[in-house]
């Protein structure tokens, strides 16, 4: 009898023990992960949600959920990185620039987006340094080119030394080399048709040397500069013809549209609404100015300033959507999960068919609903 009582107590400790280390195991891993997005180790945080997932073991609560905040997190990170490196990149800090992709990428090591933007400073960095190059070439032609009139004033008046002939000659040959190189950039950039860069450069080079290829490559130049002129005139054309042919539509739309403010009243309604509306976009109320711009067109008002107010409008609601859903993705990552619901939900009353909102809030309500389920199971145990 005391063997059987032994073992039984053997089979209850090792139980016991098991499930202390599966909760310890849960428990140091979500410590892991929340010690490594702490240190904006987002590629180890997703390693090790990997790892778990391929395990099988239970050690993180919710997988799901936990890898979702933190590509929220990497979201944000990447854009600030890509903003810190451009904020260098435009004050000539290249290295600087490098420097941060390289670091976000050590921590992010998949991430397209930060590939992406390297990629992008490397060929921003190229151009730089070419348009550098080119600059350098242009001021040496233009140095060489007076000093070339400054050779041939001397000479005028010393005709019978044999030094100005000479080094008039020396300074022929190196200003035809030049001459060459700035034809060569004009070639490619006609071939690529970049007239702003061949007006730099082909004048320039026709006035170093008027070999016969130079000439060649200026004539085309004037050619091409004639169809730009051309077709910059056939545009304005067809832009102004484009913006006569919509004022007659509207005017037209205006004259045969049936208006519901025939009568006095009407019209002093209508007013009414259009000074709501008015004050309503001016004021940034954007959820009024949208109900106003809806009975406005229901009663037919099409004139310019509704056009205009309209237009504006939209505008400021895309970009009032865009600062809230940011903001949202900001409380997502932060587990704040009612205030990015709360937030989200206002960018979606402003635009309801915005499918990306739609997603993120079912997401959200989701993850409310799960923590709310386990709070519950939670009281229940205790």
């Amino acid at each position: 009898m005391r063997p059987i009582i032994w073992l039984c107590g053997i089979v209850i400790v090792g139980q016991l023990t098991g499930c202390a280390s599966l909760f310890a195991s849960r428990g140091n891993s979500a410590d892991q992960i929340d010690r490594l997005l702490g240190q904006q180790e987002y590629g180890k945080a997703l390693a090790v949600v990997h790892d778990a997932r391929e395990s099988g073991s239970p050690a993180i609560g919710n997988l799901q959920d936990t890898q979702e905040r933190i590509y929220a997190q990497i979201a944000i990170y990447e854009q600030q990185v890509i903003a810190q490196a451009e904020s260098a990149a435009v004050v000539g800090e290249w290295g600087a620039a490098f420097d941060l992709y390289r670091d976000a990428l050590s921590r992010v090591p998949d991430s397209t987006l930060l590939r992406q933007g390297e990629q992008q400073l490397v060929e921003r960095q190229a151009k730089y340094a070419a348009m550098l190059d080119l600059d350098r070439l242009i001021a040496k032609g233009e140095w060489t080119l007076k000093d070339l009139e400054l050779s041939k004033l001397a000479e005028a008046r010393h005709p019978n030394s044999w030094l100005g002939p000479y080094s008039l000659n020396r300074k022929i040959g190196h200003a035809n080399e030049i001459a060459r190189d700035l034809a060569e950039h004009g070639r490619r950039a006609l071939d690529r048709n970049d007239l702003t860069v061949a007006k730099r450069v082909l004048p320039l080079a026709l006035s170093l040397s008027n070999t016969s290829e130079i000439e060649a490559l200026n004539a085309r130049l004037q050619d091409m500069l004639k169809d730009e002129e051309v077709r910059l005139l056939a545009e304005r054309k067809r832009v102004a013809e484009a913006q006569a042919a919509a004022q007659n539509v509207r005017e037209e739309r205006q004259e045969k549209k049936p208006r519901a403010a025939t009568n006095g009243q009407g019209q002093k309604n209508t007013a009414g609404l259009m000074a709501d509306f008015r004050k309503a976009c001016h004021e940034r109320n954007l959820v009024e100015a949208q109900r106003l711009m809806l009975k406005l067109e229901k009663q037919g008002v099409d004139d310019q300033e509704f056009a205009d107010l309209s237009k504006a409008l939209a505008a400021d609601v895309e970009r009032h959507v865009q600062h809230l859903t940011k903001i949202g993705v900001v409380h997502y990552s932060r587990q704040q999960y009612d205030e990015a619901l709360r937030v989200w939900k206002r960018a979606q009353a402003l635009d309801p068919k915005n499918e990306q909102l739609t997603a993120r809030i079912k997401r959200v309500t989701r993850v409310i609903k799960n923590l709310e389920n386990l709070r519950t199971k939670s009281d229940t145990v205790q």
